[in-house]
């Protein structure tokens, strides 16, 4: 290969490396959360398995008993909600929006009051066909799987962003 076509094939990896790109990774999760245990879900609940995958992939031990040394994230409410965006002229729903909203909080190792991590939405569109209509349940799992990864990660950042203007109780001055 001629070194100009090299040149040529280098130079995107070269653009995006210079410009600060970076693939998006898990957030940091703070190392006094580190154990955690999740209570308000059940061992089964599809939030619940991603939201423990997601933590065990970046290292954090997760317990399924709460334990004095162990941080606590409550899920206080995971709600399901469907509202019609758009009707035809027929007056048959085209469009659905279909979201999830979570409401959670974060209880330290310390024992001290929970800290309430505000109420987090994800939400998708979706058109709604009635040749496929038995589908339609399959699209909505699919649409909530999706919306839970995206809770996820979001409550992830929410527990960081808390965290980094909470200082350690036994910091120093």
């Amino acid at each position: 290969m001629n070194p100009r076509r090299r040149l040529l094939l280098a130079l995107p990896a070269l653009l995006v490396a210079g410009c600060g790109f970076e693939l998006r990774g898990a957030p940091d999760w703070p190392a006094r959360l580190d154990p955690i245990h999740i209570s308000g879900l059940g061992a089964r609940d599809p939030f619940y398995l991603t939201l423990v995958r997601s933590l065990r992939s970046a290292g954090v031990e997760t317990l399924d008993e709460s334990s004095p040394d162990a941080a606590e994230l409550r899920v206080v409410s995971l709600r399901n909600q469907r509202r019609v965006l758009s009707v035809t002229g027929a007056a048959r729903v085209s469009e659905y929006e279909f979201s999830r909203v979570l409401e959670a909080e974060l209880r330290l190792p310390d024992g001290g009051e929970a800290l309430p991590l505000g109420p987090l939405r994800a939400s998708r569109v979706y058109v709604f066909d009635a040749s496929a209509a038995l589908s339609q349940s399959d699209r909505e799992e699919e649409l909530a799987r999706a919306m839970d990864r995206d809770l996820q990660r979001m409550l992830q950042l929410r527990v960081q962003a808390v965290m980094g203007d909470r200082q350690p109780s036994d910091a120093g001055p």
